[in-house]
């Protein structure tokens, strides 16, 4: 009896001991932590801290020391240190990038900490590209430059404002023709400009194959170009498509009595020594797709000084490239006058020419090949 009434006493003793010190050891607390963004690149935080003691209520404190963490998706350290408005370096972040606070508080050597997420702000790559296809008289070879923009959507919603461009980006180019869908060009993009060999890709024969089939039967040809492109992820930003087709057999006739003119005006002034009018034939003309060269056979007559005077007559091949480029005009025949110039001012069989501008050609969506 006694001996229980020693237990009952021990344990009383303990309970008191125990109720004791749970109301002399404080437990701190995170009771609230918000943010107040005021625009995209700061924002203001605010934390109450509570302390409480069984069984009494909690109530707000200071903490000793406070720490504030802003870190970025790759948990990078964006900022640290203890102000309450800290500075967001959004400009640099990506497209709605989470981001992660945490506030931590120190008290009596204890710490207490809580977290809370945010984005960045919805930020777009906005690209217009200029696409020269085909570049330089050849469908093996292009021409890009990438007019680009980096913005991020205003904080009030109200449209978007730039951003510097700073990164390198990551694209390609898809080009496929309307014809073939399954002939397909994927262009790796490293730079903002730049001038592609075309022909170094492994599926350019069948790409090349798929134009002239639509060539050959004197059909145009639709060309898209895909861009996908982005800082990280690239993604389809924006289609251009381009129509070639070969030149008509009219408008290569135009072109050869076009260039015909412009050489033998050349002509006429080495040996006459002057412009004068001449009356020009083009008895026949040839064109090589391979070396893109018209062939032209010429006859032309012109006097010099009016109508009473003595007429030249001549015959030659004129020889030049599509772009008016590497003429030559060689000597077949001519009457005597004519002969008598030729070796007086050129003194052999071919003269090489200056080179000739080539004709202008009327505004059209279409784009004209080179070689058909």
């Amino acid at each position: 009896m006694r001996t229980g009434k020693i237990a009952g006493w021990i344990a009383g003793i303990v309970l008191v001991l125990l109720l004791s010190g749970c109301q002399q050891q404080a437990s701190y607390r995170v009771a609230q932590l918000l943010l107040h963004r005021y625009g995209w690149d700061s924002l203001q935080v605010a934390v109450q801290f509570v302390k409480q003691r069984w069984p009494s209520s909690p109530e707000p404190v200071q903490p000793d020391s406070l720490q504030v963490l802003l870190l970025s998706a790759r948990y990078d350290t964006l900022y640290l240190g203890a102000a309450r408005m800290i500075p967001v370096p959004d400009a640099r972040l990506e497209d709605q990038e989470r981001l992660l606070l945490e506030v931590c508080g120190w008290f009596a050597g204890r710490v207490v900490c809580d977290q809370i997420g945010l984005n960045a702000s919805p930020k777009r790559l906005v690209v217009e590209p200029e696409i020269v296809y085909p570049f330089q008289g050849t469908t093996a070879r292009l021409y890009y430059r990438l007019r680009s923009r980096w913005e991020r959507q205003r904080y009030d919603g109200d449209g978007w404002e730039p951003l510097p461009l700073q990164r390198s980006f990551q694209g390609y180019l898809l080009i496929g023709t309307q014809a073939d869908p399954h002939s397909q060009l994927r262009v790796p993009l490293r730079t903002w400009e730049g001038v592609i060999e075309l022909s170094a890709l492994p599926a350019f024969s069948d790409f090349r194959y798929a134009l002239q089939q639509q060539f050959r039967v004197g059909r145009s040809a639709t060309v898209t170009f895909e861009l996908y492109a982005g800082l990280e992820t690239p993604e389809l930003l924006t289609s251009v498509t381009r129509r070639l087709r070969p030149k008509t057999e009219a408008e290569r006739k135009a072109e050869v009595a076009h260039f015909a003119g412009e050489a033998l005006q050349q002509v006429v002034e080495r040996l006459s020594g002057r412009w004068y009018p001449v009356w020009l034939q083009v008895e026949s003309w040839s064109f090589n797709p391979l070396n893109l060269q018209y062939v032209v056979e010429v006859t032309a007559r012109w006097r010099e000084g009016g109508w009473f005077r003595p007429l030249c007559v001549l015959s030659g091949v004129l020889t030049i490239s599509e772009d008016g480029t590497a003429a030559t005009f060689r000597w077949v025949s001519g009457n005597r006058r004519a002969q008598e110039r030729w070796q007086q001012q050129v003194g052999q069989d071919v003269l090489n020419l200056d080179a000739l501008p080539p004709p202008e050609l009327p505004e059209s969506d279409e784009v004209i090949v080179s070689g058909w």
